[in-house]
């Protein structure tokens, strides 16, 4: 057990703040550009930062699931079953695909325009409204989605929390309704990008007058 509590330790909550992190640098989108560019600056030195915080949980992840590997090579380990436990592995490959590609394109819009978060602000526009970039992430949502609901219900029991099967039913129940919290932000900001309209939270469009021009 303490062993499995290492595994989900580097390979959930890593992946889960890089998570969090990025749904919140990219909320200020809603309200349109410019709000975006004053909420979420963007520097060479920052960016570093950041390459260098997904390459260090990324190395824990892999680190994690080679614990898993020798302390429980056959078996659910932490998991509910072997099946669980497999997709759970195929889950995090696919949503570390996803954290990798994004920061790949992030380095992309760095190398084209610069440390410039307009600049950046309209290149992800045009980006995630491309149906083949758009259908690759929603992949790599639903992966990472899954993968959080299990890997933090698995971390909930690995503390002794849910032992009883009513209980485990109930903490699976709460630990997807989080999940599903979670991937909704997220496909919000992403609609916002991919089609220029989120579902909530989002800036109105200024009221035109009668000749079609915007109201100051």
């Amino acid at each position: 057990m303490p062993r499995h509590r290492s595994h989900l330790a580097l390979t959930v909550w890593p992946i889960t703040a890089l998570f969090a992190y990025e749904v919140a640098h990219l909320w200020p989108a809603l309200q349109g550009g410019s709000a975006f560019a004053a909420a979420s600056p963007v520097s060479w030195l920052s960016q570093a930062a950041c390459t260098a915080v997904v390459i260090v949980f990324l190395l824990a992840y892999l680190r994690g699931w080679a614990a898993l590997r020798r302390d429980a090579p056959e078996g659910p380990g932490p998991y509910r079953s072997v099946g669980c436990r497999r997709l759970q592995r195929w889950a995090g490959v696919l949503a570390w695909g996803l954290a990798v590609g994004h920061l790949g394109l992030e380095w992309f819009m760095f190398m084209s325009v610069g440390p410039a978060s307009l600049s950046h602000y309209e290149l992800l526009r045009g980006f995630l409204s491309m149906p083949a970039v758009l259908g690759l992430y929603l992949v790599g949502l639903a992966a990472l989605g899954l993968y959080l609901s299990q890997g933090i219900a698995a971390s909930f029991r690995a503390l002794g929390f849910a032992e009883g099967p009513e209980s485990s039913r109930l903490l699976e129940v709460g630990c997807t309704l989080l999940s599903a919290m979670m991937l909704l932000m997220a496909i919000n900001v992403l609609s916002h990008f991919a089609t220029g309209r989120a579902y909530w939270m989002s800036s109105s469009p200024p009221a035109a007058t009668a000749d079609g021009s915007p109201t100051q």
